[in-house]
């Protein structure tokens, strides 16, 4: 009889031991549950010449900002500002030119130029392509979309103010960003190509490159990247605050930017 006692007392205690533990699981766990639940959100649209540089903007504000959760959305600019127009929940845009930020009007708060860049014509490592002026019939220049692009619109607006514009343009191909162009001639599904100075140097930087800068583009206006934000979220203007740091400066400028 003892021994049957000193068994149930054993297993009662299990029992209870193994409720406590459950009971500090479910506890551990809704204490990550509401940890996460405290992260703030915040959603940021960038151009996609900003693919590689704003990860490591990214980390550099969530060290600073325990509490905030950073996303974002590339393409070209003006796809991503006809998107904010549209209601898109986006609360810091950051556009490869000024236009598209100037044009969100009163939807656009805080405003803040905060790199500039050069655009280049790049073609195959092993071309003779001196310039878009020795394209034969047949070859392929890719810009970005004139209208949803701005190294797009810079390309064409360069190539008008040269007089090269009806001259190549049988030889156009559109694509949606600077990195798609880049692919273009990559792949040598394109001969030339006008992307950013910062784009060829991160193919560079990423791996064994198939292209090179041919030459780089004078215009008579600098390409001036600009920020902004497009909702109420102070974590947005603290975004847009951590980017006239020195820390954010000394990022942008690593990746090839002039901030």
């Amino acid at each position: 009889m003892k021994i049957k006692y000193l068994i149930v007392m054993f297993m009662t205690l299990c029992l209870v031991l193994a409720g406590c533990s459950n009971g500090n699981s479910e506890r551990k766990n809704d204490s990550n549950s509401e940890k996460n639940d405290k992260k703030q959100e915040l959603h940021i649209s960038a151009a996609a010449s900003l693919t590689d540089t704003t990860k490591e903007l990214k980390r550099a504000f969530e060290a600073n900002h325990k509490d905030a959760n950073v996303t974002f959305n590339y393409g070209g600019s003006g796809s991503l500002r006809q998107q904010i127009e549209k209601g898109a929940p986006v609360d810091v845009f950051m556009s490869a030119n000024k236009k598209d930020v100037d044009a969100l009007q009163d939807k656009a708060q805080n405003t803040y130029e905060y790199a500039k860049n050069k655009l280049v014509l790049i073609g195959a490592k092993d071309s003779n392509y001196k310039s878009v002026e020795t394209l034969q019939e047949g070859d392929k220049l890719a810009i970005g979309e004139v209208n949803s692009v701005p190294a797009g619109k810079y390309a064409q607006q360069y190539l008008k103010d040269n007089n090269l514009y009806e001259q190549v343009k049988p030889n156009l191909v559109f694509a949606k960003d600077v990195r798609q162009v880049l692919n273009y001639v990559e792949k040598g599904n394109a001969q030339l190509g006008y992307v950013y100075k910062t784009d060829l140097y991160q193919s560079q930087q990423n791996g064994e490159s198939h292209v090179k800068e041919i030459n780089t583009v004078d215009l008579k206006q600098p390409i001036v990247y600009k920020a902004a934000t497009t909702s109420d979220k102070q974590l947005a203007k603290a975004w847009i605050d951590f980017l006239k740091t020195d820390e954010a400066k000394e990022i942008l400028e690593k990746y090839q930017f002039e901030a």
